[in-house]
């Protein structure tokens, strides 16, 4: 149906990186797109992963959810950086997933890669919730002492 390529960020910040395919995407699909993206600088690294784990969700979304409207959350708190991703789809059971799915497998792989916490809540009819919480390590060469 729709195949995201799983570009890099080539250059981009998160946040810019985060507008441009949700940009892409709501001129494929007919469906609402709500953001909250903040702008902060993070490890290039950890940044790539979290893109990467976007792109996944939102390629799920699309491929298997039946949504009409996509939340989009990256905000940074204290010293968290939180990623939040809602659909209002037709959910999934989250037991009968977890082994099979590749895609949820690699997503929560990635977030354990960069120190984060991964957690979907989904319920047949009733939409899913995916949220990744990753300390905001100082990007290298920064100082603050």
């Amino acid at each position: 149906l729709l195949h995201l390529r799983p570009v890099a960020l080539k250059g981009k910040s998160l946040k810019e990186g985060t507008e441009e395919l949700l940009a892409e995407l709501t001129q494929k699909v007919p469906l609402e797109i709500e953001t909250k993206l903040e702008e902060f600088s993070i490890d290039k690294g950890v940044e790539d992963q979290l893109f990467r784990i976007l792109q996944e969700s939102v390629s799920n979304t699309f491929r298997h959810a039946k949504a009409s409207t996509l939340q989009v959350m990256l905000i940074k708190r204290d010293d968290t950086i939180i990623m939040r991703i809602v659909d209002d789809g037709i959910g999934f059971d989250t037991e009968n997933v977890r082994t099979s799915s590749y895609g949820l497998q690699n997503m929560r792989e990635r977030a354990s890669e960069i120190g984060g916490t991964f957690k979907v809540v989904s319920l047949p009819d009733e939409g899913t919730r995916l949220e990744v919480k990753v300390p905001a390590l100082r990007k290298e060469g920064e100082n603050h002492d």
